[in-house]
């Protein structure tokens, strides 16, 4: 079978090797869509941190099951699937209390471990996620980025009545703002440079308001959005400092920001603010089990709209132009998909 190995900065090669053979926990898939993530173009030009070469990328996947192995029950054949891509050990603290997505010894799929980038792929059946008759294997491998959101806004607790902020409207943004609707917030303003991301989260998504913080300040779009209720909540979803301080300044005193974004620098963070006004800077890292299921639920009801979010597919042997192609269409490139 044919793969792709990233295995210097802006280096794909392809190469032919056997196709896996399956173990009794596991299933065989036939890959049909992976996406490109944030992480992968860190990854691409030799900036991920937690990432090294030679890797398979792929995290981001959606296939058909080819086999099933001895041990495997409640999957058949011919079925369309998704997978969480998180390899985790069960056994330290994190995993002891459901947390398995900050595991000690987290391995995921596509980053530290080979991933979908391939023809054929197995993989742990425990991990694999069935798709709803009807929905594309396009859309199943959009669910991965979508579960993201859902698990971020779940770290605030709850955000049913609340008046959402979310700093930035790439992908994750996109989806968590979206995911905040879903998940019952009063209302949600979303911010970017970018009118064209902007637009397609309120006119698309559905986002009800938006605003280019390039041209409004951020203290205004606020009062635009919510009147004199101001927001109850941040999430960023960029990864620099000065989006973390912007959320500070305009923060009512001990409410919450949730990161999400990932920083490929340290930022200088206004922690003055954070301890005289007793906000709570909160991590969020991608999903647990029920985010994910509930994330396909939500996608398949409409709740969440990933559709809009493709921007372009490329053929497998496209890879390294897909990059390219993101490269030079940052603004209009929210979610490049591989078909195979």
């Amino acid at each position: 079978m044919k793969q792709a190995i990233l295995t210097a900065p802006e280096t794909i090669e392809f190469s032919e090797i056997e196709r896996p053979e399956v173990k009794p926990n596991e299933i065989l898939m036939k890959v049909k869509n992976i996406g490109i993530c944030g992480s992968d173009i860190h990854a691409y030009y030799g900036k991920h941190p937690f990432m090294s070469f030679p890797i398979r990328l792929g995290h981001e996947m959606a296939g058909e099951i080819l086999e099933i192995g001895s041990e495997v029950t409640g999957l058949e054949v011919g079925e369309l699937i998704t997978v969480m891509p998180q390899e985790f050990c069960h056994h330290c603290e994190p995993c002891r209390e459901g947390r398995y997505n900050i595991c000690d010894t987290l391995n995921v799929i596509g980053c530290q471990t080979p991933g979908a980038a391939c023809e054929y792929f197995t993989v742990d059946a425990a991990l694999v996620k069935k798709i709803p008759k009807g929905m594309t294997a396009e859309l199943a491998a959009t669910v991965e980025p979508a579960a993201v959101g859902v698990h971020a806004v779940r770290r605030s607790g709850s955000v049913k009545g609340m008046n959402v902020v979310v700093l930035g409207a790439g992908t994750i943004g996109n989806v968590t703002a979206q995911a905040a609707m879903a998940e019952g917030a009063k209302s949600v303003l979303i911010t970017d440079l970018s009118d064209y991301r902007l637009e397609l989260a309120t006119k698309e998504c559905g986002i009800p308001h938006a605003a280019n913080t390039g041209k409004v300040s951020l203290k205004d779009a606020i009062e635009e959005a919510f009147g004199g209720e101001g927001a109850d909540i941040f999430f960023e979803c960029i990864g620099i400092g000065s989006t973390v301080n912007q959320a500070i300044e305009c923060s009512k005193k001990g409410h919450d920001i949730i990161i999400v974004g990932v920083y490929g620098s340290t930022p200088q963070i206004n922690m003055a603010w954070v301890q005289d006004r007793e906000f709570r800077l909160i991590g969020s890292l991608m999903y647990v089990e029920k985010d994910f299921q509930d994330t396909i639920d939500y996608m398949d009801a409409g709740r969440i709209k990933m559709k809009p979010l493709i921007s372009k597919v490329f053929k497998f042997d496209e890879y390294h132009d897909a990059f390219k192609y993101i490269e030079n269409n940052k603004d209009q490139s929210l979610k490049i998909l591989i078909e195979m």
